[in-house]
């Protein structure tokens, strides 16, 4: 994947269509800097990356660091919902 297309501040996914758990930082021209939310910056390269498109970058879960991969699945545990958020009507 060419790093060309990214921007900073696209927003990071795991699957399009999901919540966006982070956003690029820095754009170098063999890696980005991403921080991503509950874990903090880390550095990733063109094969952590599925798809870039219209400010997003989707990531490779299986390709990244266990430790991220661990965080990831609880980007957002702490985040205030509503309760109409967690009770569909």
């Amino acid at each position: 994947m060419p790093l060309s297309s990214i921007r900073v501040e696209d927003e990071l996914f795991v699957k399009d269509g999901e919540t966006g758990i982070g956003a690029v930082r820095d754009v170098r021209p063999d890696h980005l800097i991403v921080h991503i939310e509950g874990y903090g910056e880390l550095e990733i390269g063109p094969d952590h990356i599925a798809d870039a498109h219209d400010g997003k970058v989707m990531l490779r879960r299986d390709r990244l660091p266990q430790d991220v991969q661990d965080r990831i699945d609880h980007v957002h545990d702490g985040e205030y919902r509503r309760p109409s958020d967690t009770n569909p009507v």
